[in-house]
């Protein structure tokens, strides 16, 4: 069974659950993948720094060490270390696009997504 893995340059759905957020738990942001590092010794864990396209621009560099939880052949779910927070991974699809974000975040991040895909040389 091939397991699910983050790949550097690559957009993913991003799903955060935690009890900060208030009654709405939940937040959704597409992710780009900036940095990937396994930690090694079976721990399970890995840093992460990514670029968070549903946060105000400024602050959309984020850095989490992310503990894995659960790992399928489509998504990745884990816990950032140190807090209540957990993370869902998995892939980015037009549908999941269109159940959280209105016509005008989707403009937005197609264009996040030109301007970060790699040039042709």
């Amino acid at each position: 069974m091939t397991r699910f893995s983050l790949e550097r340059g690559k957009w993913y759905a991003m799903e955060l659950f935690d009890p900060q957020f208030g009654a709405e738990i939940r937040r959704c942001a597409p992710v780009r993948v900036d940095r990937l590092e396994l930690k090694g010794s079976g721990s399970r864990r890995f840093d992460l720094s990514f670029f968070h396209a549903a946060y105000p621009e400024g602050v959309q560099n984020k850095f989490y060490t992310i503990q894995t939880i659960q790992r399928s052949g489509h998504f990745l779910f884990g816990q950032s270390v140190g807090t209540d927070r957990l993370v869902l991974f998995f892939d980015l699809s037009d549908e999941w696009l269109g159940q959280h974000f209105d016509d005008q975040a989707l403009k937005y991040l197609r264009l996040l997504q030109a301007n970060s895909a790699p040039s042709a040389c």
